[in-house]
């Protein structure tokens, strides 16, 4: 015998899908009009500004005061920048800070399956929503598309006022890696007790994968979850010609929590 869904959930599914339409149209205008580009510039005023502004002093001093390291987008290894661009936001370097692509793929996967969170949130998104400390998880869908809009004015601003390498620079610094890691560079410790000059190239990507869930893949690092995340990095590699099939193969079959983080097949990272 069949058991009759709740008739909450029927309602809750067909008004999301709705929302989310009607937000792909407003950013599909926004995309391919012509204004796009000066956008950010008249969004980016008083106190919007000042907070996007302010991030990057206040975030240094935050990390002072922890004693953790700040890394410059120089330094931080190339790997990295690549694992992450692939993973999270393939169009990074050549998006506005929002890329329509993506969120239309979301919109046609939950048609399939709105249960799942299929991504669509560029680097500068997530950059903005750390800046603003948006949370993920809002009471009522309200809530949720009052969030979601606050987090678009604030990406414009993010892409208007900060250059692509400032804006990587930032996210690697203030996202959190799980295992209370803030930043890459705590995040090499934290997970493999060394600095990221001394990472393998396979421990740069393992970290790339989990700023998605980081209380989750965090809680056991080298279990089922966590390593299925870091194969799903390298598929991505893979696919958007940053790595060989035969490199990602050797890869996926080297121990990266072994005591000496230079070992393996693929060598250092950098």
């Amino acid at each position: 015998m069949s058991v009759p869904r709740p008739p909450g959930r029927a309602v809750r599914q067909p008004l999301r899908l709705l929302f989310l339409l009607l937000g792909a149209g407003l950013l599909s205008f926004l995309f391919f009009n012509p204004l796009m580009s000066g956008l950010g510039g008249l969004l980016s005023h008083g106190q919007a500004k000042r907070v996007v502004l302010d991030y990057p002093a206040q975030l240094r001093q935050e990390l002072e005061g922890k004693r953790l390291r700040y890394v410059p987008y120089a330094d931080i290894p190339f790997c990295a920048r690549q694992g992450i661009v692939s993973v999270e936001d393939k169009r990074f370097f050549s998006n506005r800070g929002i890329d329509i692509v993506a969120i239309l793929r979301v919109i046609g996967m939950t048609f399939v399956n709105d249960h799942t969170d299929h991504g669509g949130s560029t680097l500068t998104q997530q950059l903005a929503r750390i800046i603003i400390q948006e949370p993920r998880n809002e009471p009522s869908m309200l809530a949720q598309a009052l969030g979601l809009l606050n987090i678009l004015r604030y990406t414009l601003i993010v892409n208007h006022e900060f250059t692509k390498p400032e804006i990587m620079e930032l996210y690697f610094n203030g996202v959190y890696f799980g295992r209370h890691a803030q930043g890459i560079a705590h995040a090499a410790r934290a997970y493999f007790h060394a600095g990221l000059d001394h990472l393998g190239l396979g421990q740069c990507l393992y970290l790339t994968g989990l700023p998605q869930a980081p209380s989750f893949f965090g809680r056991d690092p080298a279990g089922p979850a966590a390593l299925r995340r870091y194969r799903h990095v390298l598929a991505t590699m893979v696919r958007n010609d940053y790595l060989s099939k035969a490199v990602a193969r050797d890869l996926e079959r080297e121990n990266l929590f072994d005591a000496s983080p230079q070992g393996g097949a693929a060598g250092k990272a950098r």
